[in-house]
């Protein structure tokens, strides 16, 4: 029901619906208020049950709070949204004096930002303070130390094979164009906050967990997203790389040497072309546990191929996973909150993984290079 108010909506495009000019809600006739920090489900109208009220109800006022805090603080990041970009740029681009000057503005501090380790260090920093919200700290906290924990074993036990293999990423250009690929998402993340806020709200609602309801969500389109969802599923595929490598070092002798079992690649170039489906089958028993609801290769093939279809009145997205020639018949669905949902949970997933490349890149400033690295 929209309010009969004089050029309300004007500006907002609105489909499969009908204006209806009352008073008082009536029966039969759906009410839907409409918020963009958290989903709402069409109901009946009760008074003085606002969007807050009614999310507050459902997971509690403790998460409550902690949902709005990371949303109020979208407000912000928002706003700096061009000057995140710009240091990212300036990273990606070499420009380290400039790097240094609008990094350490962002940040509000004086640290030492003069070698490639230092540089390193910093634009993490940026990314932890512009990202928190979106991310999982305690988790991102968990894999560092996973990383480092790896590190020194193999230092220990395999330190010029692991030399070997972190020269090879790092003299190909590998790990660096890796780390480039992950701060071209981080940006897209931003310009697409307002449709991932309802999926952050998902991380407190229990009741949600399993249930495919229709909830509204904000005005972006599915076709807006879909690319996205797309393009972190290819980074995430090329970062396996470095996740094999890794795995091949602790299990074997090369960073090459894969198990031996059939279909198996002769060494990490190889490995390197395989689609995402088919690197996950050998990555045996792996040290880093990929998430494999995140990574749906069937999703990511139907939406990458224009295999899926959007009913912008339900937000149901049909998508046919299977290779069924000119037939499309077998067909799965989820809604538009779904997808976002994952979205979000690929997103943290690239995250996690740009946390390994820092940390590939931090040992070999310290230790292959030296103790502060190459000036810069």
């Amino acid at each position: 029901m929209i309010p009969d108010f004089e050029n309300v909506g004007v500006d907002i495009q609105v489909s499969g619906a009908e204006q209806v000019k009352t008073d008082r809600f009536e029966k039969g006739v759906n009410f839907v208020d409409l918020h963009l920090d958290f989903p709402v489900k069409f109901g009946d109208y009760v008074m003085g049950m606002t969007p807050y009220m009614a999310a507050t109800m459902r997971i509690g006022h403790k998460e409550m709070q902690m949902h709005s805090l990371r949303v109020n603080y979208l407000n912000e990041v928002y706003e700096r949204e061009k000057e995140i970009k710009s240091i990212f740029n300036l990273y990606k681009k070499g420009k380290a004096n400039l790097f240094r000057k609008k990094a350490l503005s962002f940040l509000g501090s004086s640290m030492a930002c003069k070698s490639q380790l230092d540089q390193n260090r910093a634009l993490y920093y940026v990314i932890e303070k512009s990202f928190f919200p979106f991310s999982e700290p305690e988790k991102n906290v968990d894999a560092t130390s996973l990383y480092t924990e790896k590190l020194m074993e193999l230092e220990k036990a395999k330190k010029d094979k692991l030399e070997r293999f972190i020269k090879e990423i790092v003299n190909t250009g590998f790990l660096r164009n890796v780390q480039e690929d992950c701060l071209e998402i981080y940006p897209r993340i931003i310009d697409i906050e307002l449709m991932l806020r309802p999926a952050l709200f998902l991380d407190f609602d229990k009741e949600y967990q399993g249930n495919q309801v229709p909830y509204r969500v904000s005005a972006h389109e599915f076709v807006d997203a879909k690319d996205l969802y797309k393009d972190i599923a290819e980074i995430i595929s090329r970062a396996l790389v470095l996740v094999a490598g890794f795995n091949n070092l602790l299990k074997r002798d090369s960073h090459d040497e894969f198990e031996n079992i059939p279909g198996a690649p002769k060494d990490l170039d190889k490995f390197a072309d395989y689609p995402l489906g088919k690197k996950l089958d050998f990555i045996d028993d792996p040290w880093y546990a990929l998430d494999a609801n995140v990574m749906d290769n069937q999703l990511r093939n139907s939406v990458a191929h224009y295999k899926a279809e959007y009913d912008e009145v339900s937000q149901e997205i049909t998508y046919y996973p299977k290779r069924e020639g000119i037939k499309q018949q077998k067909s799965e669905s989820m809604y538009f909150l779904d997808f976002s949902r994952r979205i979000l949970m690929a997103f943290r997933e690239l995250h996690r993984m740009n946390h390994f490349t820092k940390c590939l890149f931090v040992y070999y400033y310290l230790r292959v290079l030296g103790e502060k690295g190459t000036p810069v």
